[in-house]
């Protein structure tokens, strides 16, 4: 898949018109399937290989849902939490689904390389998993997965010093929504936004992950 520019190009390109991700969603609509899954998400776990992938306590949380940013635009609300295995078992973190679902999307490039599950509950509407920072993808547009497959790896902390920040953690997005195709993860500027399209996932994994 053709790597995209970050979404601060745009604005060095038409600094005279700020980026707003009703302006925007329309450029990474190409970049999503609207397809079903096959399967219903009935069973929810941790995103990593870990010793128990229904235990929340094997999370370590490094920033938080809601706290506001300066990247890619000053006072960016972030839309997830980001999180790295309390005990990895190797230096090569993978991810995988949280449930059963479809790979919708893979955008972005580089150090933003981006995978996104859209799930359908018991009670037939859908949400979506959005996993950021990625170093490797290993799934492709309309693959249907489960918890097991290995969808990507994050970056190493010396992968990570390549792009002069600190990439090597999950960004985890848990979406009641996609109708952005994307771009509210750096474009969502107040807690209206945030509420409209994102679940805290932190409260989502204590609600659906029981024992």
């Amino acid at each position: 898949m053709k790597l995209l520019l970050l979404p601060m190009l745009l604005l060095w390109l038409a600094p005279d018109q700020p980026m707003t991700i009703e302006r925007d969603k329309d450029r990474w609509k190409p970049y999503y399937i609207d397809t079903a899954p096959a399967a219903v998400a009935t069973t929810w776990y941790l995103p990593f290989d870990v010793a128990n992938r229904k235990d929340p306590k094997q999370l370590k949380v490094v920033s938080i849902f809601g706290d506001h940013r300066d990247s890619y635009l000053k006072g960016h609300v972030h839309t997830a939490i980001d999180i790295n295995p309390l005990k990895p078992k190797s230096k090569l973190v993978s991810v995988y689904p949280m449930a059963k679902g479809i790979v919708c999307s893979v955008h972005l490039g580089e150090n933003q390389r981006t995978v996104v599950l859209k799930h359908k509950l018991p009670d037939g509407k859908f949400i979506f998993t959005s996993y950021k920072h990625l170093k490797e993808v290993y799934v492709n547009q309309g693959q249907q997965v489960d918890e097991n497959v290995k969808i990507a790896r994050l970056f190493t902390p010396a992968e990570s010093k390549k792009y002069g920040g600190d990439y090597h953690h999950l960004h985890l997005e848990i979406r009641k929504s996609f109708d952005d195709y994307g771009c509210a993860s750096w474009l969502t500027m107040n807690k209206k936004q945030l509420d409209l399209r994102f679940f805290n996932p932190l409260v989502f994994i204590k609600e659906n992950l029981k024992p």
